[in-house]
């Protein structure tokens, strides 16, 4: 490099300085023409179908009528609690057949078992079990209000009671 060589930075070209500038606004130009073009293609919104308005009005008045008034399919009703004698029964299905589960083992394995957790399957909820001696045990079974009791050594069809006895002898299962 000479000393009278003018120092220009290294992307100066030897052409003329407006020519960069002119392609940069050519090069925008161009672009913004794509740009409209592009959106004088595109498709406006459809509208919206006339059938619309009615069914949405339709609609609305239906669900303002069944606000203000409901018809009776629509109002939930509660289901009742089963009455005592109900619950008493359910009950006392529920401790025979644990009953029946403890009489099995007892058969199978020549002993009582020590907790109801020893018997096959899940004990029945709201029974308790208490043994007594070796050969004989006691149910406590409760259900809210209601609260009985078997002792192993009275007869399951005394327990049970005629109507349940008699549904369980027709297999019949709470159906009437």
């Amino acid at each position: 490099m000479s000393p009278e060589d003018p120092v220009r930075p290294y992307h100066a070209k030897e052409e003329a300085r407006g020519q960069e500038a002119a392609d940069a606004v050519a090069a925008v130009l161009k672009h913004a023409a794509e740009h409209d073009e592009r959106a004088r293609r595109k498709r406006p919104p459809r509208k919206q179908p006339k059938w619309m308005l009615p069914l949405g009005i339709q609609l609305a008045v239906l669900a303002v009528y069944l606000l203000i008034s409901p018809p009776r399919w629509i109002t939930v009703h509660p289901i009742a609690a089963p009455d005592s004698a109900t619950q008493q029964e359910g009950l006392r299905m529920a401790m025979y057949v644990q009953s029946q589960q403890i009489e099995a083992y007892r058969i199978q394995h020549g002993r009582l078992p020590s907790t109801l957790a020893e018997l096959p399957g899940t004990p029945q909820p709201g029974i308790e079990y208490q043994v007594q001696s070796s050969d004989a045990y006691r149910l406590v079974g409760t259900d809210g209000p209601t609260a009985l009791i078997y002792d192993s050594t009275e007869s399951p069809a005394d327990f049970l009671g005629p109507a349940a006895a008699a549904k369980l002898a027709s297999g019949a299962g709470g159906k009437s």
